[in-house]
Order: structure tokens, then C-alpha cells, then sequence
């Protein structure tokens, strides 16, 4: 059926990932360079287009089935294919390519703020703490909510499992500052340094290495946040643990809320059954 098709094309796509990180981490002469890029940027388009047809078999289930408790069954699968499509665009943003997701109008932050936790797999444990400032032009929407689902994902991964992560966002002088906060074991100063000199200058890093110690999550965040001109810390809290703060420029930031365009996307809450996304453009 539709299911066992689709499992054993992710299953090849997921065994043709593996063998194609590998080969692009060993690329490491210059004139392996647009080989790489072509490497991510083509398998990431097939594990798009894959995720897209489980998604369109999961919208048609979740309209036809009734029962309860298959239905939250449905909505966990549904979230698994939204984190697969964010690794899968991890891959795009390694090959330079811009993501495929668009929004024509300005998105209230909260939407963006819930979309960004419904990515990752520990969504329970993160709280938005009110009141959240400001829109988002939707030019950005995708990548913003890309970056900020990497760093809410570190920020579950790097705390204890009973602990909340929190997230804010707030208008100031020079944009929108949002933060994801933890309450885990800290980052070494000398660790921190690095990553914050990751995060300033993503040119200066070495891909491979950093593939091959499974750190790519932040390199990402580099990427994304040098596109749009954002800025991205990591500091040690009160608390011992970490906070990312990162700061959107006035310029990416849309018009008041009460304005917002009856075309901007729908609301998206986190429930019981699963988190629900930020109406895509492209579902």
C-alpha cells in the first residue's frame, strides 16, 4: 500500500543521506567545492519531495479518520515528517540553497515562535513566555522558524528531560530580540566562545569537522542567520544552564499585529495530541 511504498523510499533515501554526508565531508579541495554543494543540494530536494508526499498521505487520513486515538497516532507521524523536512532543508542550507517554503504576507511572531517547537521531537517540554512581540516579514518565515527549531532542539537535548525550555520575544531598539533559555549543565567558556565564533562568522569553519563530530545543528543557525542579517549569542544564564539570543533587524520585521493581512498564516498550538505547524504555503 501507500505506507509500505513510502517507507521503503525513506528508507533508501535515508541510507542514500548517509553515504552522501559522508562523501561530501571528504570533499575538502577547493575544486571539490561545487560538487559538494550539488551533492546536499540534490538530495535534499529528494528527501523534500518525499516528505511532502507522506505529509499529503497524512493530511487525506487525518480528514477521513474519526477515531481518537488513531487520529493522535496520526498527528505524532505527522510531526516526525515535519522534523524530517527540517533535516532534510539542514542539507539544502550545507549546499547554499534557499528554502522552497514562502509566505507573502507578515506572520505574528507567536505563530513563528509555535512552529519553531513543533520541530523538534521534546515540543512538550517548551513554554512560550507571554506577552510575544512583533511580526515577521514572510519572506523570512521558513528560515526563521528553521533557525530557531535548531536552537530550541540544543536547548531540549542539553537539559534534563523534566526541566522547560523557555522562549521570548520581545521589540527592541534594534529589532526583535528572542531568546530560548535552558536550565541544563552549562557550555564550557572555551566551548562557547567557539560556537559564538561559529555563529559570527560561519565562513571561518571547517564543514567537515564539524560533520564529522555531529555538530551541525549550529552551523545551520550560522547560515541561516547571515542570509537575513540576524544575530545569534549563546551566554551562560543565571541558572547555570544556556541562552541563545538572537536579534531580528528591524528591516525582516512586518507591520503591528492588529494589521496583519487576512492572508497571513493560521494560528498553531501545541497540544496534547502533537504540535500543529504554521499553515504551510506549500501543503
Amino acid at each position: 500500500d501507500d505506507f509500505e511504498l513510502l517507507a521503503a523510499d525513506l528508507s533508501r533515501a535515508h541510507d542514500g543521506a548517509v553515504t552522501a554526508v559522508v562523501r561530501a565531508a571528504q570533499l575538502s579541495s577547493q575544486a571539490g567545492s561545487e560538487q559538494k554543494l550539488e551533492v546536499f543540494v540534490n538530495l535534499a530536494r529528494r528527501l523534500q519531495s518525499l516528505v511532502h508526499r507522506e505529509i499529503s498521505i497524512l493530511d487525506e487520513l487525518e480528514n477521513e479518520i474519526e477515531d481518537p486515538d488513531l487520529l493522535k497516532g496520526l498527528f505524532h507521524v505527522d510531526h516526525l515528517a515535519t522534523r524530517i523536512r527540517r533535516h532534510a532543508e539542514n542539507l539544502a542550507v550545507l549546499g547554499g540553497a534557499v528554502s522552497r517554503r514562502q509566505w507573502s504576507n507578515p506572520v505574528d511572531m507567536t505563530e513563528v515562535l509555535r512552529s519553531a517547537i513543533a520541530e523538534v521531537e521534546q515540543y512538550s517540554r517548551v513554554r512560550l513566555v507571554p506577552p510575544i512581540d512583533g511580526t515577521l516579514r514572510g519572506h523570512a518565515v521558513a528560515d526563521v522558524i528553521h533557525l530557531l527549531a535548531e536552537l530550541v532542539e540544543n536547548a531540549t537535548l542539553f537539559s534534563a528531560p523534566q526541566t522547560q525550555v523557555l522562549m521570548r520575544a520581545n521589540l527592541v531598539t534594534s529589532g526583535l530580540a528572542v531568546e530560548v533559555e535552558d536550565r541544563g549543565l552549562g557550555m564550557p567558556v572555551g566551548e562557547q566562545d567557539r560556537m559564538n565564533a561559529l555563529l559570527a562568522d560561519p565562513d571561518q569553519v571547517n564543514v567537515a569537522r564539524l560533520l564529522a563530530d555531529g555538530r551541525i545543528g549550529l552551523f545551520v543557525v550560522s547560515q541561516l542567520a547571515k542570509r537575513h542579517g540576524i544575530t545569534v549569542r549563546l551566554q551562560t544564564n543565571i541558572y547555570g544552564g544556556v541562552q541563545a539570543v538572537l536579534v531580528v533587524p528591524q528591516a525582516l520585521l512586518g507591520m503591528e499585529p492588529g494589521a496583519l493581512a487576512g492572508g497571513a498564516a493560521h494560528p498553531a498550538a501545541v497540544t496534547a495530541a502533537g504540535p500543529a505547524t504554521v499553515a504551510s504555503p506549500g501543503r
